[in-house]
């Protein structure tokens, strides 16, 4: 007669450990923080390059832009930006994991578009002044 190996013991206690946590945390507060997830590794992703090659300084040399001096500062200058800019949305959408659900959806599935459309085009407007000029 064969012994039960560890994972047929381990399987089920995961399980039950993992349908207990949901129901003590109440399912609705997984679903509501993924966006929370999503903007936290964005911004360790453009953390971590300011310690190396810059994001938007790689988004630039991929798309075949030729970078001086003055544009690489500058794509420094934007990742920052964005650094600054992702910690702020990132404490705003955890909070709002906290808030009402209606508070939730419209920052998570609105605001924070807005936010993120009007910095790209912010972006885009003064790259388009500084590097030409």
């Amino acid at each position: 007669m064969r012994r039960p190996g560890v994972m047929t013991v381990v399987r089920p206690v995961l399980a039950a450990a993992a349908v207990w946590a949901i129901y003590l945390l109440r399912a609705n507060v997984w679903f509501r923080l993924y966006p929370a997830v999503a903007v936290g590794a964005a911004l360790a992703v453009f953390a971590a390059s300011l310690f190396g090659t810059p994001v938007a300084e790689s988004v630039a040399r991929r798309s075949g832009v030729r970078l001086d001096g003055r544009g690489v500062a500058y794509c420094r200058s934007v990742t920052r930006v964005w650094t600054v800019f992702l910690a702020a949305h990132l404490a705003v959408t955890v909070g709002t994991v906290f808030a009402s659900y209606e508070i939730w959806a419209v920052y998570n599935g609105f605001v924070a578009y807005v936010l993120m459309g009007s910095l790209f085009l912010g972006e885009w407007l003064c790259r388009r002044r500084v590097l030409r000029g």
